[in-house]
């Protein structure tokens, strides 16, 4: 599951600089937009900022009819976020083209199966903790150059076109447990010794990304795998803080 993420920081930290800023003003569910898909595939090429949630992952896998594990092989990079310190899935381009592996004359061949954050486009979603610990749920309007602007919508009118409802609530979980584990994370794999810290985090990328049967209810799932995470980052922390009496 390991595999390289691109080397093309300069694209990647503007991104994410115009992002942040426009996260500082974001939309709730009834905010509208101005925005029509031309179908150009402008929004399929020159992506490394597609990450996976294990929902996306087996709704890909289902739509491919092959097991999580060979979506995440096949289709995703694995990398250790810089500042949540787990592992992500972020989507892989062809490397030929650098266009997305599904794009097919301008069309998703999966479109029924997409990743949310592909479905969602030209929005973006994201989580943050409030100050009463809750997970709250915000979305912005990315900056692109596709698409013309001459159909409004609001939020919620958009994830109901693209039947995201269920993507909704998946999200909200699954970043909840992603803090989490992020905060554990945080304080023990910086002190790992290399070989150690990457079977930990092959072990939590099958646990949390792979290990799902996609012919059931994938939230259940993601609470069992989380729980499996849980019980080995406990065993680590106890005997890292055995090695420090």
């Amino acid at each position: 599951m390991k595999a390289r993420i691109p080397d093309n920081r300069s694209w990647a930290e503007k991104r994410m600089e115009e992002i942040e800023k426009l996260m500082e003003h974001p939309l709730n569910a009834d905010d509208t937009f101005s925005f029509r898909c031309k179908q150009c595939g402008g929004c399929c090429r020159d992506r490394i900022d597609i990450l996976l949630s294990p929902f996306d992952i087996c709704r890909m896998a289902k739509q491919l009819d092959i097991p999580p594990e060979e979506v995440i092989y096949n289709y995703g990079y694995v990398y250790i976020g810089k500042t949540s310190k787990i592992p992500l899935v972020s989507l892989k381009m062809r490397p030929d083209t650098n266009e997305c592996p599904f794009l097919e004359k301008n069309r998703c061949k999966i479109h029924n199966g997409k990743p949310a954050a592909c479905a969602l486009f030209p929005l973006g979603r994201f989580a943050a903790r409030t100050d009463d610990n809750d997970v709250k749920i915000s979305y912005i309007l990315q900056p692109v150059d596709c698409g013309t602007k001459d159909e409004e919508h609001t939020v919620r009118q958009w994830m109901s076109s693209f039947n995201l409802e269920e993507s909704e609530q998946f999200f909200f979980i699954w970043q909840d447990k992603a803090m989490q584990l992020s905060e554990r994370m945080k304080k023990i794999i910086d002190d790992m010794p290399p070989r150690v810290q990457e079977m930990l985090i092959n072990q939590i990328t099958h646990f949390i990304y792979a290990s799902y049967d996609i012919e059931k209810p994938i939230q259940p799932q993601l609470e069992r795998n989380y729980l499996y995470t849980e019980q080995m980052l406990s065993s680590i922390e106890r005997k890292i803080a055995e090695l420090l009496l």
